[in-house]
């Protein structure tokens, strides 16, 4: 096993706070996986990965440098999907990962490639699911002028998992990235991405819900590096925190000095259920262009009494209450996944 250090904060703060980075014990030995379901459209061409030559190998990724050298160093296979000029793709990419290696000392890696011509749309779903004692998903993404990409990611993974997942791309003008992730499953989790907005009005959207239950970890690092005019962040987070769970977001909006008339907004909404939870919430804002607009705001505390006096007055009792919240919390980012099979599973299986 070696240390890795993974999702750290552009500018640290104190290090007391011992937020600044989330280090990870990775396996010597780490191995390429193949998805145990791929549905590719037909519009989509499918191919084998090699970010150097798709142009993707500067894209800065949210996990970092070092996850970098790692996924470089692994050397394992992967998949690149790449949509022409012009071609809005009706029905999504839907991938799915199974793991079943309970107890291995081995690791997997998954590396995942997409690229959009000018004026293209697609949708892309994957879920990851079973048990893994270490697996890692690296996805760099490369949309043109006008192309628009939904990205959805949703974590099913069983108790005693241990994942990380990395996303980095470049948006060229009127080009954008919706991200939506839902982690519903168990194990320690670690979702990062980070977005270069190059171009005009590019646009980057990130909804992110999460339950943590037991004494499981989550750890988010979202960055929005703003460097086109009129360029758009929205970041917006929100979960539940149970037992003894331990949870950290880190959200940067970066205003790189150009980026004129720029927006870029971050909230956090965090319901903790019991006493023994643990919540970091850093929201950051780096600023070197003037004529700019940033926001960012977090909700983080119990379900109040008023609340709850208002549904116990209805017949609802407490105990039901704080599920019936927490449900709404997931449930409300899930409405959002643009794909009706995909939310019709989560929603049953909840």
């Amino acid at each position: 096993m070696i240390d890795m250090k993974i999702n750290k904060l552009p500018v640290p703060t104190w290090t007391w706070l011992k937020v600044n980075e989330q280090t990870v014990a990775v396996p010597d030995k780490i191995s390429g996986i193949t998805a145990s379901k791929t549905d590719v459209p037909a519009e989509v061409k499918v191919g084998a990965v090699d970010f150097s030559s798709l142009c993707l190998g500067d894209v800065e990724l949210g996990a970092g440098n070092e996850f970098r050298t790692f996924s470089h160093k692994a050397k394992t296979s992967g998949t690149s999907y790449t949509v022409p000029a012009g071609v809005k793709v009706e029905s999504p990419v839907r991938i799915v990962y199974d793991y079943d290696n309970a107890g291995a000392e081995e690791g997997s890696l998954s590396r995942t490639a997409i690229v959009l011509g000018e004026g293209s749309e697609l949708t892309v779903i994957m879920q990851f699911k079973g048990r893994t004692s270490f697996s890692a998903n690296d996805i760099r993404i490369k949309a043109a002028k006008n192309a628009k990409l939904n990205l959805v990611e949703v974590f099913q993974l069983e108790d005693g998992s241990r994942f990380v997942d990395s996303i980095g791309g470049r948006y060229l003008e009127k080009g954008g990235l919706k991200l939506i992730q839902v982690k519903a499953g168990d194990g320690d989790i670690n979702l990062s991405c980070c977005a270069d907005l190059d171009g005009y009005k590019s646009t980057l959207d990130i909804d992110t819900g999460y339950i943590v239950r037991g004494g499981d970890k989550l750890d988010i690092n979202y960055v929005a590096r703003h460097r086109g005019v009129k360029t758009d962040s929205k970041i917006n987070v929100s979960g539940v925190l149970r037992d003894k769970a331990d949870k950290t977001f880190r959200g940067t909006i970066d205003f790189i000095k150009g980026c004129k008339d720029a927006t870029g907004d971050e909230r956090e909404d965090v319901l903790l259920m019991d006493e023994g939870v643990h919540n970091n919430t850093v929201p950051l804002i780096l600023c070197a262009e003037e004529d700019v607009e940033g926001a960012h705001g977090a909700s983080i505390g119990k379900i109040s009494d008023e609340v709850i006096t208002y549904f116990e007055s209805r017949g609802i009792p407490e105990a039901d209450i704080n599920e019936l919240m927490a449900k709404s919390r997931i449930d409300a980012v899930i409405g959002r996944i643009p794909d009706d099979v995909t939310k019709a599973e989560l929603l049953s299986e909840e």
